[in-house]
């Protein structure tokens, strides 16, 4: 495998990682969505909007990641700022803080929007970012697209394509990214947060890159969601002989 290929899937591979952890939560049994609110645009609490994830401002979330050497274990914050009313949508905003306990990288913070629709399904940002391989990689066109509250009870899967560019070692490459994303039960998860009752979400995505190979790379996340809470474990296989990465939930505090 030529090395701007495997930098390019490591950095996707902690992209999928970034994009599953703030947008997990675990779907409330299957009703019909509520009415969306009068105005086009209200702010604070909309709990009762999304049957999908708790959403209002204030909610936070505390993680610690592991991944494998020598990147070690990155702790960081996610802080619900904005909640706000756009149709029949509701669109969130997620203050992201960023610590290299080893001080590998400088800690950083971001910002990214959550776009919830009535019918409990969930777009999240599949986000640019720089990673430790070296490599930045930036979307050009798709979204990731979470089950709607029906397609999860019913395991139907969610599919979708996300293009993208990955730039490293003075090489610009295309890729294709064709992600699958599918309910998979309930299991009992013990994290540092608890122990919780978790519905598991399986998440498959089919890296490809057309002009180097005709060869596929495929990353598997198992990520585990409580109810009323959010996303309190995930995990990515190790890939090309590097350990598995996985984060858990420190502590939750709701909007109070």
């Amino acid at each position: 495998m030529r090395p701007v290929i495997r930098t390019s899937v490591l950095s996707l591979t902690a992209l999928l990682l970034a994009a599953t952890v703030a947008a997990c939560s675990s779907p409330a049994p299957v009703k019909d969505a509520p009415d969306a609110p009068d105005s086009s645009s209200t702010t604070g609490d909309l709990s009762d909007f999304s049957p999908y994830y708790p959403v209002a401002e204030g909610n936070a979330w505390e993680y610690t990641a592991t991944y494998p050497d020598p990147v070690g274990i990155v702790t960081y914050t996610e802080t619900m700022t904005k909640v706000e009313q756009d149709g029949d949508e509701v669109r969130a905003t997620i203050a992201r803080s960023f610590h290299y306990e080893n001080g590998m990288n400088p800690d950083f913070e971001q910002d990214v929007e959550y776009v919830f629709h009535e019918d409990g399904s969930l777009t999240v940002p599949y986000q640019s970012l720089p990673d430790t391989s070296g490599a930045k990689v930036t979307v050009k066109s798709g979204e990731l697209v979470w089950p709607s509250t029906k397609e999860f009870e019913a395991a139907t899967p969610k599919t979708g394509t996300i293009e993208l560019t990955s730039e490293a070692a003075g090489v610009s490459l295309d890729l294709s990214a064709a992600f699958t994303i599918t309910g998979a039960g309930v299991e009992s998860v013990t994290v540092k947060a608890g122990d919780f009752e978790s519905r598991k979400l399986a998440q498959s995505i089919e890296i490809s890159v057309p002009s180097l190979s005709e060869e596929t790379f495929t990353v598997d996340t198992t990520t585990w969601l409580a109810e009323g809470t959010g996303m309190v474990r995930t995990e990515i296989p190790g890939l090309f002989g590097a350990g598995a990465t996985t984060v858990e939930l420190v502590k939750f505090t709701p909007a109070s």
